[in-house]
């Protein structure tokens, strides 16, 4: 009786103890893939778009950098474009989004922005004129008073200062398609910001 209760005791404690070994491995392999700012930098420099031709495997990195970021926190994004003490910028973003192309931009902001990108795109280019103005004055707002997206928004209308008449009088799917690669980058949290404003949800990008 006693050797089958300490058996049977021996047996719990082992299925115990593995138990807690699968739970804390669990908890150190989900650590080891949450991404943080420095991870996704590691990934784009590990994974340079430049030195890939297949259509296929370029697509992957795209899907991933942009699932990465969509699992930042908005004040985790803003950590990549930090600049160094001789202020240079070094949101490694940038030479990612320089090497896509029109159609790999396209993939991208519907990963970050949703599939609603285009629908949105649409819906504020058939708006009159003065309900457009009221949508990118408002949008404009939002982002300034935000500090997370304030330099985002800023750099936008230091580039171009004419941007917020160009996209209430040529629309929003003009404007983007005539944008630089940098352009386009800082304008994916005014289209996110725009998305949400026309109800069309989205997740917060920087």
């Amino acid at each position: 009786m006693f050797d089958s209760r300490n058996a049977l005791l021996i047996k719990a404690v082992a299925a115990l103890l593995i138990l807690w070994g699968l739970v804390w491995g669990g908890i150190r392999i989900f650590g080891s893939m949450t991404p943080t700012p420095e991870k996704i930098a590691a990934y784009v420099d590990e994974n340079p778009l430049s030195e890939i031709d297949d259509p296929d495997q370029r697509r992957e990195v795209i899907g991933n950098v942009a699932d990465m970021l969509n699992q930042l926190p908005p004040e985790e994004v803003s950590r990549l474009a930090e600049r160094d003490e001789e202020e240079r910028e070094l949101d490694p973003r940038r030479d990612f989004f320089r090497e896509l192309s029109d159609e790999e931009r396209r993939f991208f902001m519907e990963k970050r922005i949703g599939k609603a990108f285009d629908q949105m795109m649409v819906a504020f280019n058939d708006m009159e004129r003065e309900e457009r103005q009221r949508i990118v004055e408002r949008t404009l707002k939002q982002m300034r008073d935000d500090g997370d997206r304030r330099d985002g928004i800023e750099r936008l209308e230091e580039t171009d200062p004419e941007m917020a008449e160009k996209i209430i009088s040529e629309g929003l799917r003009a404007y983007y398609q005539e944008a630089d690669a940098d352009t386009k980058l800082d304008l994916a949290p005014v289209l996110e910001q725009m998305q949400l404003n026309l109800g069309g949800g989205g997740r917060r990008y920087r």
